[in-house]
């Protein structure tokens, strides 16, 4: 594998996205390995986001009362799957906010574990 230099766009690319996303991220969106992108954030002495840090962000973007939920479009016939997945994330959702609000954490996984039990 031929080694690539970091051309100016990149580098700039790399110190936008840095703040914000994880390693992987970055690398998928520059098209270059995650060890490439690990190295340059080094070199030049830029600290990353880790995955997780970058979940709980967006997450927490997600169930923010102020940004606005996307309107999705929908087919007109909706099969029985889809009315399910679509309770789900409205409860899940609306827990979470509820969560956020009262300063309570939220425990997703047992959320799900739960909905499945009920859901059966």
């Amino acid at each position: 594998m031929s080694k690539r230099s970091w051309t100016k766009p990149e580098l700039s690319r790399l110190l936008e996205l840095a703040r914000e996303c994880p390693p992987s991220m970055i690398a998928s969106e520059l098209n270059r390995p995650v060890t490439s992108v690990r190295k340059k954030m080094r070199e030049i002495g830029v600290e990353y986001v880790n995955g997780t840090e970058w979940r709980i962000k967006q997450i927490n973007r997600i169930i923010s009362d102020e940004t606005p939920q996307p309107e999705i479009k929908r087919p007109a016939a909706k099969n029985y799957e889809s009315e399910v997945l679509d309770e789900f994330w409205r409860s899940l959702l609306s827990m979470a906010r509820i969560a956020k609000k009262t300063g309570r954490q939220m425990d997703v996984l047992a959320f799900i574990n739960t909905y499945r039990k009920i859901s059966r």
